[in-house]
């Protein structure tokens, strides 16, 4: 039996947003939501479950990003499912407002809170949910003949989770795999944790546990090779962006911004809020292995 359907759409720009429903023999799973704009995508997911006279378990958002969660509140009032995703997701799926000034808004002297940045962000975000169940990685679900287990994939955010169908040998993942072609940095708020949640995903290729990926933003990838090579990609890409931030600061001390502004610079991406907070989380990963140190906001070569 077929027990996942991914559905597609696009985003302003070309990029394609998707969701994916997990059917099992008595319930079934919601992907992520999409987001305010994109009713009809998660309507044509819906039909399909009814299709296949399947209701609706649990909603499960990989992660508390606005084009992930945006329309909980939307399909909990039709289905009544329950609302699921790493326990860090809480505060950012109950509450928009957190959200936005959170993601948007944690360096307000860089990143001003503008309509062109609500727009983008805070417009397509429905009103909020609660969660009923907090997940860390480790859990499985039973869906009648399909067993899904959680797995971290942490360090795009503080929280994120991807879901691996055990009969298939099926990933599903949001954004832990992070689009390098983008005019902006994709991104992700903490290295460490974001080099462990690939190495994670590694493991689970190399030992035969997973043969094919499906994502929200990247084209699905078929066989090991395919998912190692994506995975190698993204290793080297948090590589080259310590390694520049690191010579950098051995060339010149510099604030956050002037750092930023460089790695923007020399990626050719927009500097926007996205870069800035993956560049910072570099510099704290930095200082805290003493390899730079801050004065009064400039950062040095130790």
């Amino acid at each position: 039996m077929l027990r996942v359907q991914s559905f597609e759409s696009y985003m302003t720009g070309g990029t394609p947003l998707r969701i994916h429903v997990i059917l099992g023999s008595r319930a079934a799973m919601l992907v992520d939501t999409a987001m305010r704009g994109y009713e009809g995508m998660v309507s044509q997911a819906l039909d399909f479950l009814g299709e296949h006279g399947r209701s609706l378990a649990w909603i499960v958002n990989t992660h508390a990003h606005h084009d992930h969660m945006g329309l909980n509140s939307w399909v909990q009032a039709q289905t009544d499912a329950h609302v699921v995703s790493h326990a860090w997701s809480r505060r950012w799926i109950a509450d928009p407002v957190t959200n936005f000034q959170e993601f948007v808004l944690g360096y307000p002297e860089l990143i001003h809170d503008t309509p062109t940045v609500r727009k983008e962000v805070f417009a397509t975000m429905g009103p909020g949910t609660e969660l009923d169940l907090g997940l860390v990685g480790g859990e499985h679900f039973y869906l009648g003949d399909t067993e899904v287990e959680i797995v971290d994939t942490s360090g795009h955010l503080p929280g994120e989770i991807g879901l691996l169908i055990q009969e298939d040998q099926a990933l599903v993942l949001g954004d832990v795999l992070v689009g390098l072609d983008l005019p902006m940095f994709h991104g992700y708020v903490d290295p460490h944790r974001y080099r462990q949640s690939l190495e994670r995903i590694r493991e689970l290729v190399v030992t035969g546990r997973v043969t094919r990926v499906m994502t929200s933003h990247l084209p699905p990838f078929r066989g090991p090779e395919d998912i190692l090579n994506a995975i190698a990609d993204r290793v080297q890409f948090v590589d080259e962006i310590r390694t520049m931030i690191l010579a950098s600061i051995h060339e010149q001390p510099g604030t956050l911004r002037d750092i930023w502004l460089m790695v923007s610079k020399r990626h050719q991406k927009r500097p926007e809020f996205r870069g800035l907070t993956m560049v910072a989380g570099h510099l704290a990963e930095l200082v805290w292995h003493k390899e730079v140190s801050c004065h009064q906001g400039l950062y040095q070569a130790n």
